[in-house]
């Protein structure tokens, strides 16, 4: 563990500026000392997930089923938001194009009506015209001026004429491009097509494997203590984390130190507050985060920046994320359809680190949120400003079972009856 310390105080300082008189092949060395460290930290945290792995008395086929289709889930989330993100870029350059095309006919049409009007010009002139000026001796010095004018139309007409040859070579190579990325967007939208129709049966076998997961804890019984072995986890996972973290400096460009932003963070997401920190959970304690339900796929943004601790799979959260930020202090977000970010990754406040989902076994999407500190969880009510909406999930239909699986019974917490989920989580 020292030694991973150790290698991490030497990576943050590799993360400063370097001073310019460093030669290329010192760079070199240095961005495959990062990555080689990077590496190292990563297999460290895959460990410490083994050793929780090895710590569960069983894994159901069910377990084993949801959490390889939320992993799958993940993967094309992921790859449909590329898809959709090269989409987005080829019609912004087919618009780009459309409009540059749009410029060179206007510049092609004036040029060819400048064109016909030279024409015209010389048509009316006619060619005897240049005879009769030099057989004309009563105004022999005009003949000088009018040859002159006559040399300089025909420089102007080779002028057009070469300009319109240009233009119309341009309008080529533009439509040229325009036809290739049309035959892009077709190809990706094909793409699309095809990865929403297995995203979609993903989720489908999903509600299967939720189903028979809720039948087999109905059998067994025993979900309060899944759900307290659940957190017991969890608390161990934060714990191997900040050992593992531990005495590493926080990197020179943070904004801020996290304790000065109590009360100014923005909340991860958009949505209406299911559940509050601290509300009772029928059977299971209290909420040590907040539920925010919202439509899946939206956008989970970091509250602050940091450093990715922890991304992966984990029984009762789904697709989880946590974020350290230094001074003990780390977020976490949880039922997550898709993750965007690695272990060890940086990350800024506001940037987009992960997509709402319902993974862990969850009836419906939403963002499972919460702020820790010394591995103690904390309100974010406290250090987020105003709600991430209304405070009001009943319109949603979101099932605040934190951790758990299904829909299954009703129960009051003192803000309204919800839905709760009596189903253990799984890894």
């Amino acid at each position: 563990m020292r030694g991973v310390v150790a290698v991490w105080v030497f990576l943050a300082g590799l993360l400063l500026a370097f001073p310019g008189q460093a030669d290329r092949a010192g760079a070199g060395q240095d961005a495959e000392a990062r990555a080689r460290e990077l590496a190292r930290l990563r297999a460290e945290i895959r460990s410490v997930q083994t050793r929780l792995d090895a710590q569960r008395s069983r894994k159901s086929r069910e377990e084993d089923a949801l959490r390889r289709i939320d992993r799958a889930i993940g993967d094309s989330g992921r790859g449909l938001r590329d898809t959709r993100r090269r989409i987005r870029e080829l019609r912004e350059d087919v618009s780009r194009i459309e409009a540059t095309l749009a410029r060179e006919r206007e510049n092609l049409s004036a040029q060819r009506n400048g064109l016909v009007a030279g024409l015209r010009a010389a048509y009316v002139m006619g060619r005897q015209q240049q005879i009769k000026l030099l057989l004309n001796q009563e105004r022999p010095d005009a003949i000088g001026r009018v040859m002159v004018y006559h040399a300089y139309f025909a420089r102007a007409h080779a002028r057009r004429m070469a300009a319109i040859r240009v233009a119309m070579r341009r309008l080529e190579g533009l439509r040229d491009r325009r036809r290739s990325r049309l035959q892009r967007l077709a190809v990706l939208a094909r793409e699309q097509n095809g990865q929403l129709r297995q995203l979609e049966a993903q989720k489908r076998r999903r509600a299967e494997v939720v189903k028979a997961l809720q039948a087999q804890l109905e059998r067994e019984g025993g979900q309060l203590r899944r759900l307290q072995a659940d957190e017991e986890r969890l608390a161990d996972l934060l714990r191997s984390l900040r050992d593992l973290l531990a005495d590493i400096p926080a990197d020179a460009n943070l904004d801020a130190p996290f304790p000065s932003r109590r009360g100014t963070l923005v909340w991860p997401a958009s949505g209406k507050l299911a559940a509050r920190f601290g509300d009772r959970r029928p059977g299971a304690g209290r909420w040590q985060g907040v539920l925010i339900a919202a439509p899946e796929g939206g956008e989970v943004r970091a509250v602050a920046q940091g450093r990715v601790a922890f991304a992966d799979w984990m029984r009762g959260f789904g697709l989880l994320l946590i974020i350290d930020h230094g001074d003990g202090y780390m977020s976490l977000y949880g039922y997550n359809q898709s993750l965007y970010k690695e272990v060890g990754e940086w990350v800024d406040t506001g940037e987009v680190v992960a997509t709402l989902g319902a993974s862990g076994g969850q009836s419906r999407s939403g963002l499972y949120f919460e702020l820790r500190h010394k591995g103690r969880p904390v309100d974010p009510a406290k250090w987020c400003r105003g709600r991430p909406l209304r405070a009001d999930a009943r319109d949603a239909g979101f099932d605040p079972g934190l951790p758990g699986y299904g829909m299954v019974g009703t129960a009051k917490t003192g803000r309204g009856p919800y839905r709760l989920a009596r189903l253990s989580p799984g890894r």
